[in-house]
Parts: C-alpha cells; sequence; structure tokens
C-alpha cells in the first residue's frame, strides 16, 4: 500500500509540468493568429489602395496623364538648371574676388613701386638743385667781394679824386648786391618755416617806386641803359609793408638791368585798376632778349633761369616776389615777347579797400 501511494505522489509533477507546456502553446498559437491576422488585413488594405489608384487612373485620359508627365519632366530640369545657376554664380563670385584681390595686389604694387620712384626722383632733384644753388651762391657772392676787393686796392692807391667817387660808387653796388642775395636767402628759410611776417601800412605808391628807380640809377647809367619813373595820375596811398614792396621793385628792376643790352630803356610805372579801382598795377618794362613762352608758367617758381646756361643769379628773386605780392594780397604775372622785351606787372590793395 505505502508503495502504490508513493508511485502516484510521484506522477502528480509530471501531469502540473504538461499543463504548462500546453498553456504556453496555446500561446504562441494565438500571437501567431494575431499577426497572420495583421499581414492580411495590411494585404487587403494595399490592395484595395492599389486598385482604387487604378481606377483613378483608368478614369484619365492619355494627355492628363501625359501633362503630369511633363510637368514633373519641367520640375526636375528646372531644379536642375537652378542647381547648375547657384553653382556658376558661387564659381563667378570666388573667380571674381580672387581676380579682385590679384587686381588690388598688383595695383598696391603699382602704387608703392611709383611711390619709390617718385621719392628717387625728388631725392635726385633735391640733391641736384642744392649742389647747383650752393654753386650758384659761390659764384654770386664771389663776384661782388671781388669788385670790393680791387675797388679796396685801387684806393690804397694814388688817384684822382673823380676816380674816388667813382670806385666808392662800385663799393656801394657791390654790397647792395651781397645784402640782397642774403636777404633773399633768408626770405627763402622765412618761407619755408611759415615765418614771413608783414607790416602793413598806409604808403604812397609813387613815392615809392621814385626811391627804388633812384637807388638803380647809377647801375643804369653804368650799363648805359635809361632808366626811368612814369607813375600815372590817380595811383594815390596803397596798404602794404613798404619795405617788401620795395624789395619786390628791386627785384625786378634789377633783373631787367641783367637781360636789357646797352642803350635799352627800362620804365617803372604804374595805374589804377579793378572793379572800381580798388587796386594799383605797378609795371616794369624793359626793352631786353624777353622770355620764351615755354618758359613764361614757370619764371616765378624757385630756381628757375629763364636761359639755363645763363645763369646770372640764382633764380630766387621773382620767387620771393610772387610770394611777397601774394601776402599783400596781389597777384603777379608776366607779358614777354622774345626780342622785344618784357613787363612785369604786380597789384596791391588801395587805401579804400580792405586791410588783409
Amino acid at each position: 500500500m505505502a508503495s502504490e501511494k508513493e508511485h502516484s505522489q510521484e506522477r502528480e509533477p509530471d501531469r502540473d509540468s504538461g499543463s504548462a507546456s500546453e498553456q504556453q502553446a496555446d500561446v504562441n498559437r494565438d500571437a501567431e493568429r494575431v499577426e497572420a491576422d495583421k499581414a492580411r488585413r495590411q494585404s487587403r488594405s494595399d490592395s484595395d489602395a492599389s486598385r482604387d489608384l487604378g481606377r483613378a487612373d483608368v478614369g484619365r485620359s492619355g494627355a492628363e496623364r501625359q501633362a503630369e508627365g511633363d510637368e514633373r519632366l519641367r520640375v526636375e530640369r528646372k531644379a536642375s538648371d537652378d542647381a547648375i545657376v547657384d553653382e556658376r554664380s558661387r564659381t563667378d563670385a570666388a573667380t571674381e574676388v580672387g581676380r579682385s584681390h590679384h587686381q588690388a595686389s598688383a595695383k598696391s604694387s603699382a602704387d608703392l613701386l611709383s611711390r619709390e620712384q617718385e621719392s628717387h626722383r625728388k631725392t635726385r632733384t633735391d640733391l641736384t638743385t642744392r649742389e647747383e644753388f650752393l654753386a650758384i651762391v659761390s659764384h654770386d657772392l664771389r663776384n661782388p667781394l671781388n669788385h670790393i676787393s680791387m675797388a679796396a686796392e685801387a684806393l690804397s692807391e694814388e688817384i684822382e679824386p673823380e676816380e674816388v667817387k667813382e670806385i666808392a660808387s662800385s663799393i656801394k653796388r657791390s654790397a647792395r648786391e651781397m645784402l640782397r642775395l642774403i636777404e633773399d636767402l633768408l626770405d627763402l628759410e622765412r618761407i619755408a618755416l611759415g615765418k614771413l611776417v608783414l607790416h602793413y601800412e598806409k604808403h604812397d605808391i609813387c613815392e615809392i617806386i621814385r626811391e627804388s628807380v633812384g637807388d638803380f640809377k647809377n647801375d643804369a647809367a653804368a650799363k648805359e641803359i635809361t632808366l626811368t619813373a612814369n607813375p600815372g595820375g590817380g595811383c594815390d596811398d596803397v596798404i602794404c609793408d613798404r619795405g617788401r614792396v620795395q624789395q619786390v621793385l628791386s627785384n625786378l628792376i634789377g633783373n631787367a638791368l641783367k637781360f636789357t643790352p646797352a642803350g635799352g630803356r627800362i620804365t617803372v610805372s604804374c595805374a589804377p585798376t579793378g572793379p572800381e579801382s580798388k587796386d594799383v598795377q605797378v609795371s616794369v618794362s624793359d626793352t631786353g632778349a624777353g622770355i620764351a613762352t615755354e618758359k613764361v608758367e614757370s619764371i616765378f617758381e624757385r630756381f628757375s633761369q629763364i636761359n639755363s646756361q645763363d645763369r646770372r643769379g640764382i633764380g630766387l628773386g621773382l620767387y620771393i616776389a610772387k610770394m611777397m605780392v601774394e601776402e599783400h594780397p596781389g597777384r603777379i604775372w608776366v607779358e614777354s615777347k622774345l626780342g622785344e622785351g618784357s613787363t612785369f606787372h604786380f597789384t596791391l590793395p588801395v587805401r579804400s579797400g580792405a586791410t588783409p
């Protein structure tokens, strides 16, 4: 009895294990049925959609289908063309940027080269001008000093009283020439530094002209040149720096004497000019060789010479005269004809005008 009972207890667990396996198999079969049902429903849905699409396509005409195909092709081509245009634009922009950079670099190099060449040219010009300037100054200072030295030697000898007077006059002329050259050099420095100062007062221009002509009477007589003052009517007072106006006239008369041959004439005159005669025009005319047309424009520049082979003077007189006249304010110019002579004109404000 005990043996049967024990055997019955051993078979009970096997029955429970088989029941669990069957339940799991049922669960798996249910899941498979669900998946199969989902697949069939999806297939039926796809079939219905395809059938509906076919029915719709059957309902359209061939022309409509062709039009739709053409439209798709047009859209595709436009998209392709737009892409090509965009790519080309990007390429062109990159090319233009490169070209601009190259051009800018080339221009910068050209500008740099031009500046270097200009600087080199200016340096060479400055050096040449400086050398010429020193040579001319040395020459112009040496000449009057030689005259003074020879005159002093002559005075040490036994000479007639008349000769003493003539020698004294020669010394005076040479000393005045040296002083004028030195004053021109000092004025050149003042102008360069912006330190040129003029003192304006009311003066009689006719009196200034007569005094300036008187200072050169002996020089003109020594060269057999007729020098006259011919101030016209209406040239009353002017507003000016008397000493500077005399300096301008001294430079103009001195130049005229240099380039006028023996037997020639120099005339200094004046006349009212400008609107309502608010200016006075002073003129220095000569019967010298005249100035070539191409030289007229540059004659008032520093170190300018009428004839590069005939350097009588350092070429500062007219430049300084121009600076002095324009400071008043006024203007200066020249009218000339080769073989007939030249006339230098400058203007000054009259008494009724506004003071500078």
